[in-house]
């Protein structure tokens, strides 16, 4: 039977279809779709012109499949396929309505992912510093308190804190952005800290983090020209951890690399400050003292050299090992297009540590110097 796509029935199915169970493409579709896909016009013609009954069934079903799409490439491309197919509808059998009412739908699909996308552009200045964090999964809820979004910032906490103190005891070594007010309060995630002792307490201190849009922002997202000096002063001082400026050549200021990012390095090795490897005095602080030498796939570029110590001194062995890095040597894929793309070193560098552009931070190596003590990677 001839089924009328009118706007109520759309309706209709579309409240349906999140719940209705997917079915198996008739042949009639899986001609279309195959000439479809062809540009097979003469093919679709054939097809639209000897099966008139059948197409606003299809259409409706392919409309109903598009609104439980997992995303807006797959709905867009089944929208477009039900245009396609009503498009043809019309120019054959004379009907428009189920074109106009196919091509409304992808009007408003379009209308929402542009909405998306600028709504996702808007926050992405909070991340433009490495290691900041905008922390906004729960931003309905939050604005029911008329509260905004959290930046955490890496490096405010690095003044004070070797990477070790948290991670992974108190955050696996991956980005999350789900903790919750109750478990905060009852002493977990950030509550860990926040409690009144080691850091103000969250309780009734919501404005502290939640500073987005807030002339507080500036502080966090621009340190280089806006970090208040004077509060990061006082908490280093209160915890014991020192933040003496007047240390660095470039007196009671930050020190910053050609890239923007603040030089830890130097500021270890002045010793501006003494950062805790550990909240509740419980590290194991186990320090490795070995190299490895990545031998470089190109015979312009240096070889890398990676330090255990340095490393080890921040960070727990327990935070690389086995994963992303698994113990055997060579055993890990460790190249520029896995740490693209997060893995390897990708997983702090790129994000809370500096950027892949500076490779001279690794690359130090000539190419035939011998690896010495250093273990020796061979390149892949």
């Amino acid at each position: 039977m001839k089924r009328i796509l009118t706007g109520v029935l759309l309706s209709a199915a579309l409240s349906l279809a999140f719940t209705a169970p997917a079915l198996a493409e008739s042949k009639f579709r899986q001609d279309f779709k195959k000439s479809y896909e062809a540009n097979r016009f003469d093919a679709l013609g054939f097809l639209v012109k000897n099966n008139k009954d059948k197409i606003p069934g299809e259409i409706l079903t392919i409309v109903e499949e598009a609104e439980k799409a997992a995303d807006h490439h797959e709905k867009m491309a089944l929208l477009d396929l039900a245009n396609t197919m009503a498009t043809m509808y019309r120019e054959w059998h004379g009907e428009s309505k189920y074109v106009d009412q196919v091509s409304a739908l992808q009007k408003a699909e379009l209308a929402k992912e542009e909405a998306r996308v600028a709504e996702e552009e808007k926050w992405k200045k909070y991340e433009n510093f490495t290691g900041n964090f905008i922390l906004r999964s729960m931003q309905t809820k939050m604005e029911a308190q008329k509260l905004t979004p959290v930046i955490f910032p890496h490096w405010v906490h690095r003044l004070y804190y070797d990477c070790k103190a948290c991670h992974p005891s108190v955050f696996p070594m991956k980005r999350t952005n789900s903790m919750t007010q109750a478990e905060i309060l009852a002493g977990k995630s950030c509550g860990e800290c926040h409690n009144g002792q080691e850091a103000f307490s969250a309780k009734d201190n919501c404005e502290r983090c939640h500073v987005s849009g807030k002339p507080a922002e500036a502080a966090l997202i621009s340190p280089k020209k806006a970090a208040d000096l004077p509060k990061l002063k006082a908490s280093a001082e209160r915890l014991g951890t020192g933040l003496n400026l007047d240390l660095l050549p470039n007196k009671n200021a930050l020190p910053f690399d050609k890239f923007g990012n603040i030089d830890w390095v130097l500021l270890k090795k002045l010793k501006v400050h003494q950062p805790k490897s550990s909240i509740k005095g419980d590290s194991k602080n186990e320090i490795r003292d070995n190299e490895i030498l990545f031998e470089s796939p190109m015979p312009y570029v240096k070889n890398s050299v990676f330090s255990h110590t340095f490393h080890t001194e921040q960070m727990e062995c327990s935070s690389c090992h086995p994963e992303p890095f698994k113990e055997e040597l060579g055993s890990t894929v460790a190249n520029k297009a896995a740490m693209a793309q997060g893995a390897s070193c990708g997983t702090c560098h790129n994000k809370v540590s500096f950027k892949f552009a500076d490779c001279n931070r690794c690359h130090t190596r000539a190419i035939g110097e011998a690896p010495g003590k250093a273990l020796l990677r061979k390149k892949q």
